[in-house]
């Protein structure tokens, strides 16, 4: 074999090789099962506490039941004076925007108000710091949501409350679907960030197991704490 050949020959590996990993992310895409229809979202499950997930769709104020509103596709700054909220899914770069708001407010908000299906969990650490540091209680209100992410904003504030008809769940965090890492890097990956949240939980004052219920329940549904979970978990600090 030439000096030539064997680069090339390489070079071609590597192609099918490449063409191969694609076809078969194409095959396991297809062969996923649909997102659940909004129709699904809430809806009475084989196992109390689970619900199908649609990070983009949130329940209607006032219904618990298939009456949809879109979910913004990042987070979208509101309130005023000693209030501020944040409605929508948690973005790259939405960290960045909430500091910046907070800057061009002047006033220290005492309340953040959540209404969120999450999103980029390391955002959302960044986040929850930056309203502890403030000082500032966090709360979900009646018709409200705080789910996947979004319950690591809530913990971020000094008192934590959650109204009744607020709705808060968690599941298991996608680090990177669809990545072509080694599956062995793919799994460091996972265990440096859930590391990572556990450290923040305890830093926060709520209890790690929070994450047990996270890590059982599969991306696409989420997992519903009732009332007393909240407060057992240290998530909830009052009723709502």
């Amino acid at each position: 074999m030439s000096a030539e050949a064997a680069p090339r020959r390489a070079i071609w590996a590597m192609l099918i090789l490449q063409v191969g990993i694609g076809a078969a992310l194409i095959g396991m895409d297809l062969a996923r099962p649909a997102p659940p229809s909004p129709a699904d979202l809430f809806a009475p499950a084989s196992v109390p506490q689970m619900r199908p997930y649609r990070p983009d769709l949130r329940p209607a104020p006032g219904t618990d039941g298939p009456q949809m509103r879109p979910m913004p596709a990042r987070l979208e700054f509101g309130g005023e004076g000693a209030r501020v909220t944040l409605t929508g899914q948690i973005a790259a770069g939405d960290a960045a925007r909430f500091s910046a708001l907070l800057e061009q407010r002047g006033e220290r908000p005492e309340v953040v108000g959540l209404d969120s299906s999450g999103g980029v969990v390391s955002e959302a650490l960044l986040i929850g710091r930056q309203i502890r540091a403030l000082g500032a209680a966090t709360e979900v209100e009646a018709g409200a949501v705080c789910l996947s992410a979004c319950p690591y904003l809530l913990a971020g504030g000094v008192e934590r409350r959650v109204a009744e008809g607020g709705l808060v769940g968690v599941h298991q965090h996608y680090f990177g679907e669809n990545s072509l890492l080694p599956a062995f890097l793919a799994v460091e990956d996972v265990q440096r960030g859930q590391a990572e949240v556990m450290r923040y939980l305890d830093e926060m004052g709520v209890d790690p197991r929070l994450m047990m219920h996270g890590m059982e329940t599969p991306a696409r549904e989420i997992y519903m704490l009732d009332a007393a979970r909240l407060a057992e978990l240290r998530l909830s600090t009052e009723g709502g």
